[in-house]
């Protein structure tokens, strides 16, 4: 996986973010100030912007731009928590031109770690880590057991959610 593949990764997320700002919204007016889904998207917006405008070589290069981006775009709490998942990722690739399965995994854990750590959440809480880590957990399972790309990434990955790590 180069530095393309993590390029369209995050548009997808951007457009997944976009399709679904309405409702991210309004899941967060039952308990916060409504404004997440916008929030996300505006965020999202501007990683997009970025990375057109950016030289980014690397998988590690193209994470660190869009979490740098969303800390500086992204109000609230969700600026710095998104933030630190795309920068832990980021420093756990390095400078690798392309990264494996492995590397993912590593990466991944190493954000969720960095998340858990910013905004001292474990699991059970009802935080955005009930979310990562049975993800997490089930995309390292399935890259240890052996899975290829195609499985390993798929939504119908055990705890990867409805758009699974694609």
């Amino acid at each position: 996986m180069d530095a393309e593949f993590f390029r369209a990764w995050i548009g997808e997320i951007a457009a997944v973010v976009e399709a679904q700002r309405d409702h991210l919204t309004q899941l967060d007016s039952a308990i916060g100030d409504a404004d997440h889904g916008i929030n996300l998207a505006r965020g999202f917006s501007a990683v997009q912007t970025a990375l057109a405008a950016a030289d980014t070589p690397t998988p590690g290069s193209v994470l660190l731009l869009t979490g740098s981006t969303m800390i500086s775009k992204v109000g609230g709490a969700s600026g710095p928590l998104y933030g630190t998942w795309f920068r832990r990722a980021a420093k756990a690739l390095g400078d690798k031109p392309e990264v494996e399965l492995p590397d993912l995994a590593e990466a991944l854990t190493a954000a969720l770690e960095g998340v858990k750590k910013l905004g001292a959440a474990t699991e059970g809480e009802k935080t955005m880590v009930d979310v990562l880590a049975p993800a997490v957990a089930a995309f390292s399972k399935a890259v240890s057991e052996g899975a290829a790309a195609p499985a390993a990434l798929a939504p119908d990955c055990p705890g990867a959610g409805a758009q699974g790590f694609r």
